[in-house]
């Protein structure tokens, strides 16, 4: 019922063909055919080398915007780890015209991805092809955000999610392997009021909330559920609120 949905889609945006109904039946997901998602009202290309930008995502920026209101954060220097299609950091940029964006990510197809949507949406950012904090310099952060891999290894995904590209999703035995090393990082680049945000795995929790004990000090944070009410988000605040 799905695919013939999915079929319908595609044949109202005129790119419906034999060889794209082959690969929904195979479960490879209608947003690389189509080419692009609506992610926060902005048009976010997408491809196999990119994942799929979820509402899940929507909702972190949603949080962090408010965050950085309450915390009267002005001009924010702002940095998006493991950035993909860009789709964080662009939103940002484009909601908070102010700010200063870095975009970084390992994956240099991504990147191409990342840098064509910067184009296209005329956004003034900065992108860099980096494995986390390698290449950035010691500059300090207002905002550090990031949706970083955090798939289990051996967690089952629905069919589709497993055609999105594997190092974009997954990050060790408990999905934290990216996170443990962001927040051992992190407190070189944040500055002295700063914000860490980060999306999450629903199961990870108790696995995290050592780590943030054991690299970072002077904080606190909140672990925050999606629309869905699975534990989504990890906000960390550096004499904030």
């Amino acid at each position: 019922m799905k695919t013939n949905l999915e079929i319908e889609e595609l044949k109202k945006i005129g790119k419906y063909t034999k060889k794209n109904q082959k690969k929904l039946e195979n479960n490879y997901p209608i947003q690389y055919l189509i080419g692009y998602v609506d992610f926060y009202g902005l048009k976010i290309n997408v491809n196999k080398h990119t994942l799929i930008p979820r509402y899940e995502t929507e909702y972190l920026i949603e949080k962090l915007i408010k965050y950085i209101n309450k915390n009267n954060i002005k001009n924010p220097n702002i940095l998006d780890l493991c950035t993909g299609s860009g789709c964080i950091g662009l939103t940002l940029k484009k909601e908070i015209p102010q700010s200063t964006v870095t975009m970084t990510d390992i994956s240099s197809s991504a990147l191409k991805v990342a840098k064509q949507n910067q184009l296209e949406l005329s956004l003034d950012v900065k992108i860099i092809k980096s494995n986390l904090f390698k290449n950035i310099k010691k500059e300090q952060f207002d905002v550090i955000v990031s949706n970083p891999p955090y798939v289990m290894t051996k967690e089952k995904l629905p069919k589709n999610v497993r055609k999105e590209p594997k190092k974009a999703l997954y990050s060790g035995k408990k999905g934290i392997k990216h996170i443990e090393k962001i927040l051992k990082n992190s407190n070189n680049y944040l500055k002295n009021k700063s914000i860490l945000a980060l999306e999450i795995n629903e199961k990870s929790e108790a696995y995290i909330t050592p780590l943030i004990k054991k690299y970072l000090k002077d904080i606190t944070y909140s672990f925050e559920k999606d629309l869905a009410g699975k534990t989504r988000y990890l906000f960390i605040f550096k004499n904030c609120e």
